[in-house]
């Protein structure tokens, strides 16, 4: 009996520790997971397109390394999700969604890939899971071969790219830390079952999308209001609150009260249609990809 309950305590603490080493890699500001490709010479690995095979579907992606990579240090890794009309190459066009411009400028060492969609005559595929295979597959490939720091991994995208994104979050909260959503819609895009696990989320909708609407259906629960309600609920907040929504020209950006501070959730509205580069009046700068980027470094 007595080394039944000795086993029993060593077991439960073999568990906690390795629980805590988990809550310790979402603290903010944790120090960097390195992935098994830490310390690995990149050889022919370079920055480029790439094809591979996933889930039986030939499958391209772009990726972007830094000229000035070094095998020991960590990297960031941003995933950025083309819209429909735009393939992986508009995503190395704009800077992937204009975060590369905020990597250079602050010195932060990103790696930033652009997958391709359009396998079953739209951007991401609307029935099955096969692109969530390839992005495990693609996830994996680089864990391997790259130095990426695991525990800052992130996703964004633009209306069919926002789409796929919160898609994503339902079922890969565990290897993504933060994504950004702009303009999402929860219809027409294959998604999972939602894991229900905590997960940082950051989403922006236009009052006048006629496209991606902030309300499609409030009975289907359809719409960028039900993307943001959701990842509320499932970081803790059983209250779900009311949403403040831009009515003046000048954007309203919300993070909801009483989160965790390793899940925040925002919203950010503008009185416009379906896009992704908003400027306030009198400003230059697209709050959006600003606001993603002050984001994405909290963690």
């Amino acid at each position: 009996m007595r080394k039944t309950v000795i086993l029993f305590i060593l077991l439960a603490s073999f568990f906690a520790l390795n629980a805590q080493s988990v809550d310790d890699a979402r603290k903010l500001k944790n120090a960097p997971t390195p992935s098994a490709g830490y310390g690995k010479d990149l050889g022919d690995f370079k920055s480029g397109t790439y094809t591979i095979t996933s889930a039986g579907l030939s499958r391209q992606y772009t990726i972007d390394i830094p000229k000035d990579y070094d095998k020991n240090k960590t990297y960031r890794l941003i995933f950025a999700m083309h819209m429909m009309g735009g393939h992986m190459q508009t995503m190395v066009d704009q800077n992937f969604y204009g975060l590369k411009t905020y990597a250079e400028r602050d010195g932060v060492p990103v790696i930033f890939v652009a997958p391709e969609g359009y396998t079953d005559r739209s951007p991401w595929r609307g029935r099955d899971d096969k692109d969530h295979i390839f992005f495990a597959d693609m996830l994996n490939l680089f864990k391997d071969k790259l130095s990426i720091d695991t525990s800052r991994v992130f996703c964004c995208g633009f209306s069919f790219g926002a789409m796929i994104t919160y898609a994503l979050s339902l079922n890969f909260q565990k290897d993504l830390r933060a994504v950004a959503c702009y303009a999402p819609a929860n219809w027409n895009i294959y998604l999972p079952e939602n894991k229900h696990e905590p997960l940082a989320f950051y989403s922006t909708t236009g009052t006048e999308d006629g496209l991606c609407k902030y309300v499609n259906s409030d009975e289907l629960k359809q719409g960028g209001k039900y993307c943001v309600l959701t990842h509320i609920e499932d970081n803790g907040l059983k209250e779900l609150p009311e949403i403040p929504i831009a009515t003046t020209p000048t954007h309203v950006t919300t993070e909801f009260k009483g989160l965790p501070e390793e899940y925040p959730v925002l919203f950010g509205s503008f009185v416009g249609g379906h896009t992704d580069n908003v400027k306030d009046p009198g400003s230059d700068v697209n709050w959006i990809a600003k606001e993603t980027w002050d984001f994405f470094m909290r963690f």
